[in-house]
């Protein structure tokens, strides 16, 4: 669903630059506006609302959330640190970080309620016509003619993840990845099904809330609904393909960490570390803000 590209913001930080997660963190509220804005073409009166519930849904993350996402990230460290690391180590931080978008989603609930009543059918049709672009889009990079094509996309873009952690990869080591792939072939047509099925309930949902005859509850349950479907697919055959995906992923994770030197290990620490550091800085920061906006406002009652 779309507006789970909103949750993935902080959290995709982590695979860019570090220097940059702290300007691209501090400044989100205004890159969300921006993309979504690119997606909606919003009015003038629809980012009244929405800039103001974009700032306080961050400061809310910022406060509440980082905590736990630099607890997740130290437990990360951790592991790496190990000789071994299970699938279900690796598969347990997909479920952390699945379960830290859930709650960011939820956030957000309030704020689709106000706007979506006032979208317009342009602004809907110009959503569609994104919609498809990003779609084909997704297909132009992902859905390679033969499977060797597809192998070797994979390959490139793992290994790419792999090194901005572990730092260089050895010769044994991608051919160890490659191996895993070949094992575990992807399926980009019931992949690129369950992105047009999210297109269309996107759609239908915030066509759906324009209805006034909806009160809040329903609007609430409506969204919520659509929320869990991206959780669990109600597409059986996508669901138990990306479960198992997800295993193998976690499997050819396991399998690498095993075959890493300690000075690839120490990469990932120093890798993790830092970004550990920007974002307690962060949460420091957002407490320290929280206290000083109290400590003001009892001030400012005690006059």
């Amino acid at each position: 669903m779309l507006w789970t590209r909103i949750g993935i913001v902080a959290f995709c930080c982590l695979l860019g630059s570090c220097s940059l997660v702290s300007t691209v963190y501090q400044n989100a509220p205004e890159m969300m506006r921006w993309w979504l804005d690119g997606y909606f073409d919003f009015t003038k009166e629809q980012k009244t609302v929405l800039t103001p519930a974009l700032h306080q849904v961050h400061a809310w993350h910022r406060q509440q959330q980082l905590p736990l996402l630099v607890t997740q990230l130290k437990t990360m460290q951790q592991a790496v640190t190990q000789d071994s690391m299970t699938p279900a180590q690796a598969c347990q931080t997909v479920d952390a970080i699945k379960a830290q978008l859930y709650q960011l989603q939820s956030a957000f609930i309030p704020t689709i309620i106000e706007i979506a009543p006032s979208l317009s059918d342009t602004q809907l049709d110009y959503l569609h016509s994104k919609l498809d672009k990003r779609a084909q889009k997704w297909k132009s990079e992902w859905w390679q003619e033969s499977k060797e094509a597809q192998i070797e996309a994979r390959l490139e873009r793992f290994v790419d993840y792999a090194e901005k952690v572990y730092g260089k990869l050895s010769r044994q080591q991608i051919i160890l990845i490659e191996q895993q792939l070949t094992q575990h072939p992807t399926h980009p047509e019931l992949m690129y099904a369950e992105i047009l099925r999210r297109n269309q309930d996107v759609e239908t949902i915030l066509r759906a809330l324009r209805d006034p005859s909806f009160n809040k509850a329903q609007q609430q349950t409506l969204i919520e609904n659509g929320f869990a479907r991206l959780q669990h697919s109600p597409n059986e055959a996508f669901q138990k393909y990306v479960t198992q995906a997800t295993l193998d992923s976690c499997e050819t994770i396991s399998m690498l960490h095993a075959s890493t030197t300690e000075l690839q290990k120490k990469h990932a620490v120093d890798w993790f570390e830092r970004y550990i550091q920007q974002f307690s800085a962060l949460s420091k920061s957002a407490k320290q803000t929280s206290a000083s906006s109290i400590t003001s406002s009892y001030l400012t009652q005690s006059k």
